[in-house]
């Protein structure tokens, strides 16, 4: 009886706040009635009313460590990056700025990161700004209701601007009623933005380059950035050289796409553009340097100067934005049908790992008679028999035409798998077995195999994120442990887990979550062998996933 009664004593307890047990790292800061409180290495340090003053209790004195946010909370001061190494883990919270400044600052702390966090109202200030410090990551965020800009990182403080910092991560970042640019860098070398920049309702531009080198981004979706001024979606300014931008799209904006010299811009180029109602010119390159647009449309003009720049656009965007796309995956290879980026009639279609790119996105147009034209998003080209009747010819592309050659039937196999069969060859679309990146499609005549069999993904109009980011996960225990696998061990492990992927070379990330479903951390692999340290994870159950061009991989995870 008694040990009962204390048992429900405790269980109250720790409803009621008075002991809270959430707490599970190493270093972190959480809640309690109305303070917040921080520990670092396992030993609770202090307290606070104002979660500024828990996040930088928790930096220590030596930074270098992971700090987890286990509670959203108002912010009365700025959090002042202190230390080296300080990566900041936000497990979907949010933080409340109720004071006048800039809401995150950092000034000369190399390796800075911040995760899956939000943070709003932001007056007189930066959301979040780190200058003279390299190495930075920042992955799944949201800022809204900034004064200033979003998030601004720059090689120092004040001009001249004769400094250079390296090596800049972001992915999936939201910025939303901005006073003046989304995102901006200056004088950073190395710029890596992985999945989508999304900007809404900006005073300057969506995404803003200034002097930045060597870097890719993947997509930036902006809108309403800037509309009835001069800045765009996404500008490259005052020097950059060796961008390549993937897709933009930009609605109602100043301008959607814009290079301007000044230093020179060299070697900047976007692959695919979607622009409409911008209050300016809709793509802008003046007086770049083998700078360029590669496809897509602009329904607000084109302006393009300099050597080796232009810009492969047309006027209209398939009725404002209705368009739907989808994707061919084959069941045997795991790889989807491409367009490469080639635009020549007649040069061949490939294979390709999964990628959002829009050179693997097929428009459906319907040819009549049960046929259809498949037309590739990023090359504007058709997918074309080429009269080819032989097993294991290639398949091509071509402009518009009306030709049997490029019309196909989708006759459904089983599920959402497809055969897609030639007019004019009679032949259907294989993949021939080739599973490596670039490898071409073919035609084979009548068959059943896995290889000529298609899994049809819709992609949808523009392909947007538009909103903050929801990970649907399955419960822990419908993961299979997986344990001894040779693609993910040990299992369980003390500290370093290695994950071996398929491909050499490819790239992606791996996820881990807790029991609750927070997503505890992220970690680029970009290697066959990877390896990843979870040794600041509590012990307990966790599950990893990994997204590949085979599909999603979970592995429940038992850390010791």
């Amino acid at each position: 009886m008694f040990k009962h009664l204390t048992t429900l004593i405790l269980l109250l307890l720790i409803g009621s706040g008075i002991i809270n047990y959430a707490n599970a790292y190493e270093h972190e800061v959480w809640q309690s009635g109305g303070r917040y409180y921080w520990k670092t290495f396992d030993v609770e340090r202090g307290s606070s009313t104002d979660l500024a003053v828990a996040v930088e209790g928790a930096m220590g004195d030596s930074g270098n460590r992971d700090i987890h946010i286990l509670t959203s909370g108002t912010l009365y001061s700025t959090i002042n990056v202190s230390r080296p190494g300080v990566r900041i883990h936000g497990h979907g919270n949010t933080f409340t700025c109720s004071f006048s400044g800039s809401g995150i600052l950092n000034n000369g702390h190399d390796g800075f990161e911040m995760h899956n966090l939000t943070l709003r109202n932001v007056v007189g200030g930066y959301g979040i700004r780190s200058s003279s410090a390299s190495n930075l990551s920042f992955t799944d965020l949201n800022l809204i209701n900034i004064d200033w800009i979003g998030i601004r990182i720059d090689s120092r403080t004040s001009n001249p601007w004769n400094y250079t910092e390296y090596n800049l991560y972001m992915r999936d970042i939201l910025v939303e009623n901005i006073g003046s640019h989304g995102i901006e860098t200056y004088s950073i070398d190395g710029v890596d933005f992985d999945g989508t920049m999304t900007a809404r309702n900006t005073g300057g531009c969506g995404v803003l380059l200034n002097q930045s080198h060597n870097g890719t981004i993947e997509t930036v979706d902006a809108y309403n950035c800037d509309w009835g001024g001069g800045y765009a979606g996404l500008r490259f300014a005052n020097g950059c050289s060796n961008i390549t931008a993937e897709t933009l799209y930009a609605d109602r904006c100043g301008r959607g796409f814009f290079i301007v010299q000044s230093g020179p811009t060299i070697n900047c180029h976007l692959n695919y553009a979607e622009i409409r109602e911008c209050s300016d010119v809709g793509i802008w390159i003046e007086n770049g340097t083998n700078c360029s647009v590669e496809s897509g449309c602009s329904e607000s003009g084109v302006a393009v100067s300099g050597a080796g720049s232009y810009a492969n656009v047309t006027n209209n965007c398939s009725g404002g934005g209705s368009t739907s796309y989808v994707q061919f995956q084959n069941r045997a290879t795991g790889l989807y049908l491409d367009g490469m980026g080639r635009t020549a009639n007649g040069e061949t279609c490939g294979q390709y790992a999964n990628t959002t790119h829009v050179n693997s996105q097929w428009e459906l147009v319907d040819a009549g008679g049960g046929y259809y034209q498949l037309r590739n998003r990023g090359t504007g080209l058709f997918l074309d028999g080429m009269g080819r009747t032989n097993n294991g010819a290639e398949c091509g592309q071509y402009a518009n035409t009306t030709h049997v050659n490029a019309q196909w039937s989708l006759q459904q196999y089983s599920g959402n798998y497809y055969r897609l069969q030639n007019r004019g060859t009679g032949l259907f679309l294989d993949g021939l077995g080739y599973t490596a990146n670039g490898d071409v499609v073919g035609q084979w005549a009548n068959s059943t195999s896995q290889n000529a069999q298609w899994q049809m993904i819709n992609v949808g109009a523009g392909s947007r994120v538009v909103a903050t980011k929801t990970t649907v996960i399955p419960h822990l225990n419908d993961v299979p442990d997986q344990i001894g696998t040779e693609l993910f061990y040990p299992n369980p492990t003390t500290g370093v887990l290695n994950i071996r992927l398929k491909e050499h070379g490819e790239t992606t990330v791996a996820k881990v979550y807790d029991q609750a479903g927070q997503m505890v951390m992220s970690e680029k692999l970009t290697y066959q062998n990877s390896q990843i340290d979870v040794s600041f994870l509590k012990s307990g159950a966790y599950f990893v996933e990994v997204s590949t061009a085979s599909g999603i991989n979970r592995w429940k995870l038992i850390k010791q």
